[in-house]
């Protein structure tokens, strides 16, 4: 169902608005930054006061000794820097095993494979998009724990996913990535009808990232995403991690791109990128963190999944990715968000919920037929 999304962002972005520069990005007052230790202890000390269940889960995570992670983030140093933040929130000396790996449909088709031959997990917490958590969670392949998760951290009872299988991490915001150069700002689609009105060479990915969420009834429809990739004729095909070959020059543009802040991360390197968000084809794709039923170190996963929904992780993972959680309090992509709103532009969030209340969206006959129309 389509929604205007501001009831449960409208805290945060309150909260957002209080907020400094020099806290959003850090600062170099002797107060303590978003990672640093005195400060990531002192938050994580209040957490545990009163909470026997979260200082038992710490214990556990301290006795397993260990974390692999097999994730896939964009900033640099995004995972080393997290991992070192929430070792130092809770005084832990963890081997911590991390194997940068961006390619999701992969990660999670292992840990199905580890699940149904019994195998312990490579990863012991899972990043994954709704559509491929759900593919793993209880209606799907059944790979995931069950956790109470508000039980040892109760910050995240408005994250969890419907089974209790997983929680919120980060949001984004997928649209049209143009190279600033190439589309001046009087040529920047403003529907998606617009795209294909373009002179430009506009790339897609192969994969049709998104576009099926515009065949919901309430934007395009079925038959009208169908009709639609039909006429549009992507100059080339790439994923939504190469953005550098929109940055030179080679497309003009990336339609759809997975995250507008894909492109900021690479733009504050110099690149001259912008994403647009289209008025017709507004969508919002959270990722979210589980773990597996094999994991090797499953209190430690479950341990650092509940601690990046913090309020201090979420920072960090904000200065790394330029996104975060939008119910989480402070977040800037809820921020973001409202913007868009206050000028009439209304969201679609692509929630695992809205993947279990939309099947047909879903299914791999119709992801593959629009794949087939956008490369063909």
């Amino acid at each position: 169902m389509r929604r205007r999304l501001m009831r449960h962002w409208r805290a945060a972005v309150a909260a957002t608005a209080l907020m400094t520069i020099a806290t959003a990005c850090g600062s170099d007052d002797d107060g303590g930054g978003n990672d640093d230790p005195a400060a990531l202890a002192e938050a994580a000390e209040q957490r545990l006061a009163d909470n026997p269940a979260l200082a038992e889960l710490v214990e556990a995570a301290r006795q397993e000794g260990a974390l692999n992670l097999n994730w896939g983030l964009h900033g640099q140093g995004a995972l080393e820097d997290l991992t070192d933040a929430f070792q130092e929130a809770y005084g832990l000396d963890l081997d911590v095993t991390l194997t940068p790996d961006q390619n999701m449909p992969g990660n999670v088709a292992e840990v199905i494979e580890e699940n149904n031959s019994g195998s312990r997990s490579s990863t012991d917490a899972l990043l994954a998009s709704s559509d491929l958590t759900f593919s793993v969670g209880p209606q799907g392949a059944d790979a995931l724990q069950a956790i109470d998760f508000t039980e040892v951290a109760p910050w995240t009872e408005d994250l969890v996913n419907s089974d209790g299988t997983s929680v919120t991490l980060l949001d984004q915001i997928p649209g049209f990535t143009y190279n600033t150069t190439l589309i001046p700002e009087n040529e920047v689609p403003r529907s998606a009808a617009e795209v294909l009105e373009l002179d430009q060479p506009v790339a897609s990915t192969p994969y049709a990232a998104q576009f099926n969420i515009l065949g919901d009834e309430n934007i395009m429809g079925e038959e009208g995403i169908r009709e639609y990739l039909g006429a549009f004729e992507p100059a080339g095909l790439f994923g939504c991690g190469e953005l550098s070959r929109v940055a030179s020059g080679e497309f003009a543009a990336l339609w759809l791109s997975c995250g507008s802040n894909l492109a900021a991360v690479v733009a504050e390197q110099g690149a001259p990128l912008e994403t647009a968000i289209l008025e017709d084809a507004a969508v919002v794709s959270p990722w979210y963190a589980s773990v597996p039923k094999n994991a090797a170190h499953p209190a430690a996963a479950t341990l650092w999944v509940t601690w990046l929904t913090t309020p201090e992780a979420q920072e960090l993972l904000y200065e790394h990715e330029l996104a975060d959680n939008t119910r989480v309090e402070g977040s800037r992509t809820a921020e973001e968000i409202a913007a868009h709103e206050a000028d009439g532009v209304e969201f679609t969030e692509n929630s695992y919920e809205y993947v279990a209340d939309h099947p047909e969206l879903f299914s791999r006959e119709f992801k593959s037929e629009l794949i087939e129309l956008l490369t063909d």
